[in-house]
């Protein structure tokens, strides 16, 4: 059996390349019918490298990059749950931070970006207004209007029962 019909693990080098080639080529970008095109250039271009020596197709590719970015996301979301703990962020970590913002970006659509914050992190865009129209306005206050009636008529009820010596007596109108 030669070494590339072997089964390998990936190594953190060869996960750096195939990140650093997934930021440059943003294959997860393309437009629909040219996604399968996108990913196999990948890895062609990953396979040409000097620095990779894997044997890889486009499916290898791309399952190895999904599971990169869910392991990131698993990992960003239990390094929330630890305040205060200074973590060792690696090239992976910084390349995997940068993958993900693109995608969300990807996700809400074509005209959000991201703007960085203080810290050089890029952050979602909250400049962008809700979109409520004068119906949810009209809808909400509508709502509002029916909560209270419904109170003014229990507080009615209870002021019709009044307490005269420990006893509850209704008025009989």
């Amino acid at each position: 059996m030669s070494q590339s019909d072997k089964r390998r693990n990936w190594s953190y080098e060869e996960d750096v390349a195939l990140l650093i080639q997934v930021a440059a080529d943003q294959p997860f970008a393309a437009t629909k019918g040219q996604l399968t095109k996108s990913w196999q250039l990948l890895a062609e271009t990953l396979m040409q490298s000097d620095n990779f020596t894997r044997v890889v197709g486009l499916r290898k590719v791309k399952n190895r990059f999904s599971l990169l970015v869910d392991e990131h996301m698993e990992f960003n979301s239990e390094s929330a749950k630890l305040s205060g703990v200074d973590e060792e962020h690696r090239e992976k970590h910084i390349l995997l931070d940068d993958i993900v913002t693109l995608l969300e970006d990807l996700k809400r659509g074509p005209g959000a970006k991201s703007k960085p914050g203080p810290d050089g992190k890029s952050k979602p865009n909250t400049d962008a207004k809700p979109a409520s129209t004068a119906s949810d306005k009209d809808k909400a206050d509508q709502g509002g209007l029916i909560i209270r009636e419904m109170a003014m008529q229990t507080m009615k009820r209870r002021a019709d029962v009044t307490t005269e010596g420990g006893e509850q007596k209704e008025k009989t109108v």
